[in-house]
């Protein structure tokens, strides 16, 4: 296949969506307006499963002959019977208001058929669509460890579906959690016979272990609306819906059926290669005379609302690029408010004679417009066609990776897409990352992740940490590292999906690892400048969890995923899949994730701090031939990875140990915690946090006092400890040590939102306590 294309494996036959842009969203007025429990509206047939004093289904009905069922239920009644807590109105009776839903921790009796690992929950029967085609509108939540996904059907009426799967269609699907949310999503389609659409529940199978756990698939405020109110989406069935031909460009995008030249252009429409039929349309630019090598076709969606800070969309499309003269496709993102225009994809030359499936991810601070531009190539043997265009909210890898503005998109299911190990002579890490499929991945491990995340089959590949060998120390690294990316003023965010799965965790708690992201500056003066912008460690569960991290780099940059084995080397998976790169700010995801300035675990250096005593005396990383007692770190047991020092009577007494600076926080309270030990004779070491305002010069405020004198030296033990800060102003923390015979040792400093109690009671400063007094 020319040009490394990728073939997704999913189904073309509809226009699907998540977008927040659908008329009749859960924030407007008019969609509340018409929910009526089933009741036939002029332009909508609604349902929101009424409330739960008065559950309904409507019309809607569980097929016949399927052992698994969906059931009516409300917040209210979730603890109770199942389902989520709330239902997807907005208001504040959100849990007493009904929705349906599917138990997927249910478990079917032994003689029913495959069919009986889903639930099916179907439409009354409907006509033909017309070639506007017919709106599905819904919202729906997906939790638990035993919910795999949500289909949407086209089950044609005149055939017996439930005996021949192969007649039914899949409009559109939905394998990822919804984190506790409510979602509301669009499926365009268009067929000319009677049907039913159908609401399928998929669990995982019965001789998955995770089957056992409670878990849920629930649909809510379902609307049948006509085609036009799908908006941005279209199949070029019945015209080009909202969208517009320039009048500014050479020529116009024309409207087809199939190609009259069979060297050039598709035979049919999208659906049809498929799924056959004779219906069907697609949109093109035709490249025979009068028009000439360069000449441009503009296709302009419909203004579409800004994208806000952390709902990007995801914009997918079908083409076709046969012939040997075929030019360019490219996908413009144009900002209505500022009038610019930037590449967000761009293909050239044959792609072959057969429909691929498309996908990019759209962000914009700003309303936009979406400009679908056709070039034509070097002869008349260049008809481009698109097809099912559509938006759903989320990030996307850009499919196929050729087609990204900048290397940094990967699904991995082609290569490592200009992704790399660093080179072992660079001697930065220990070991590699390896791209694996399910199969490969799975080596006599049958309880760790074995799907991929793109396409959740044994066939599909992401990334995971290796092995070098069973004696593998703890802390051993590796480094995975992107292709340069040019700066800028603006923010860009990177999402990734991974997994940090640890299935047997011994008595001393999680030992796993970590998972980081990095970004990697070099200055002028060949200073390499290495930030964290993500970090996340040990075992966050079985499944794979969505991730996003914000990138500020003016400079030339390269990003890289750092992993680190714990002590649990043969008990566990680290692995990441899916990256996708898209401009604009964004949060953290998760934000237990969230790297703070002040935050190590001292795992290579000491981060940013940095020792201020001025003497000879001062804190100390440890490692294999020098560290305390043997003590081991706290982050993954390791022989070295955290800080120390130990003063035997030398000329000075005092070790000090100071943070980065530390900005004011809108919430104006932070949590230092860290673990600590001591050792030596314990009668002298003494252990301070002390609080330094930027604002001033001289106002230092000791926040947590510790003696060892009381603790046990001989055999020394990691212990918790945590303080609140006062983040109103900038500020700094300086870790202060005392002793003539002893020491204390530090490891796993981190920051937090929010106040904290004083742990350990006892380490609260007689000062402190006078002042609270």
């Amino acid at each position: 296949m020319r040009g490394g294309l990728l073939v997704l494996l999913q189904l073309c036959a509809a226009s699907v969506s998540t977008s927040p842009y659908s008329h009749f969203s859960t924030e407007d007025e008019e969609f509340h307006s018409l929910l009526s429990r089933g009741k036939r509206q002029e332009t909508a047939e609604i349902c929101d499963f009424g409330s739960d004093t008065d559950l309904v289904t409507c019309d809607w009905s569980n097929r016949n002959g399927t052992h698994m069922r969906w059931d009516a239920g409300a917040g209210s009644l979730s603890n109770w019977l199942g389902g989520p807590p709330k239902d997807a109105s907005p208001n504040d009776d959100s849990q007493r208001g009904g929705y349906v839903y599917y138990e997927t921790s249910f478990l079917p009796t032994p003689h029913t058929t495959k069919k009986g690992q889903h639930a099916y929950i179907e439409s009354s029967t409907m006509g033909s669509t017309g070639p506007e085609g017919k709106c599905v509108g819904f919202s729906f939540s997906m939790s638990g460890l035993s919910a795999t996904g949500l289909r949407v059907i086209l089950k044609p009426r005149n055939s017996n579906a439930d005996e021949d799967d192969d007649m039914e269609r899949v409009l559109w699907s939905n394998k990822d959690p919804t984190g506790g949310q409510w979602r509301q999503a669009d499926v365009l389609y268009t067929y000319n016979k009677e049907h039913q659409v159908v609401f399928e529940g998929i669990a995982k199978s019965t001789s998955d272990p995770l089957r056992r756990y409670r878990g849920h698939v629930a649909v809510d405020n379902v609307a049948l609306k006509p085609g036009t109110d799908c908006r941005g989406h279209c199949t070029f069935e019945g015209g080009f819906c909202a969208w517009t031909n320039d009048e500014d460009d050479d020529f116009d995008w024309s409207l087809g059926r199939g190609s009259t030249n069979p060297s050039t252009g598709p035979a049919m429409d999208c659906t049809s290669y498929f799924h056959g039929g004779m219906e069907g349309g697609y949109g093109y630019i035709d490249s025979s005379y009068p028009r000439r090598p360069g000449d441009v076709a503009r296709l302009s969606s419909p203004e579409m609302d800004a994208t806000g800070v952390d709902t990007p969309l995801c914009l997918s499309f079908w083409t076709h690029m046969y012939g040997n003269g075929i030019g360019t496709l490219t996908i413009l993102l144009m900002d209505v408010r500022e009038g610019n225009e930037r590449d967000i994809w761009t293909l050239s030359g044959e792609q072959g004679n057969a429909w691929y499936q498309a996908e990019v991810p759209v962000s914009s601070p700003n309303p936009f417009k979406i400009v679908i531009v056709g070039k034509v190539g070097k002869n008349i043997m260049g008809d481009i066609a698109v097809d099912d265009l559509a938006f759903r909210v989320g990030s996307c890898p850009t499919a196929p990776q050729i087609a990204a503005p900048m290397p940094g998109d990967c699904t991995f299911e082609v290569d490592e897409c200009g992704w790399a190990n660093v080179p072992s002579r660079e001697r930065m890490d220990d070991i590699d990352w390896e791209r694996v499929s399910g199969v490969t991945g799975a080596e006599g491990r049958p309880q760790l992740q074995t799907f991929d995340h793109t396409l959740s089959t044994d066939k599909g590949f992401y990334m995971t940490l290796a092995r070098s060998s069973n004696v593998q120390r703890p802390a051993s690294r590796a480094w995975f590292t992107s292709r340069e990316f040019p700066g800028s003023a603006n923010p860009h965010c990177v999402s990734f999906w991974f997994v940090l799965n640890e299935p047997f965790i011994g008595n001393s708690g999680p030992s796993l690892g970590a998972l980081s992201v990095y970004t990697k500056v070099i200055e002028p003066d060949g200073n390499v400048i290495r930030k964290p912008v993500w970090k996340l460690y040990n075992h966050q569960g079985p499944e794979w969890h969505y991730a996003q991290a914000l990138i500020q780099e003016e400079k030339v940059f390269t990003i890289f995923f750092e992993g680190i084995w714990g002590s649990s080397l043969a008990n566990g998976l680290i692995g990441f899949d899916d990256i996708t790169l898209f401009d604009g700010g964004c949060s953290t995801v998760p934000a237990s994730a969230t790297v703070h300035a002040g935050d190590c675990r001292f795992e290579r250096d000491i981060c940013s701090w940095i020792n201020s005593t001025a003497s000879n005396t001062f804190w100390k990383l440890a490692t294999v031939a020098s560290r305390p007692a043997n003590l081991p770190d706290k982050t993954y047991n390791a022989p070295e990875g955290y800080i120390y020092f130990d003063l035997f009577n030398s000329g000075s007494s005092v070790v000090r140990l100071t943070s980065p600076h530390m900005a004011a926080t809108e919430d104006r309270q932070l949590c230092f915690a860290f673990w600590f030990t001591a050792f030596g004779s314990g009668e002298s070491a003494e252990l301070h946090v002390v609080r330094v305002d930027n604002t001033t010069d001289d106002e230092n405020r000791k926040l947590w006092s510790l003696e060892a004198r009381n603790m046990d030296t001989s055999n020394p033990t990691w212990r918790p400890a945590q303080v609140a800060i006062d983040a109103g102003t900038d500020f700094r923390i300086v870790l202060e040590g005392r002793a003539t015979n002893g020491g204390f040792a530090i490891d796993d400093i981190s920051f937090t939102t929010g106040a904290c109690s004083t742990r350990p009671d006892k380490a609260t400063p007689k000062e402190a306590e006078e002042e609270d007094g």
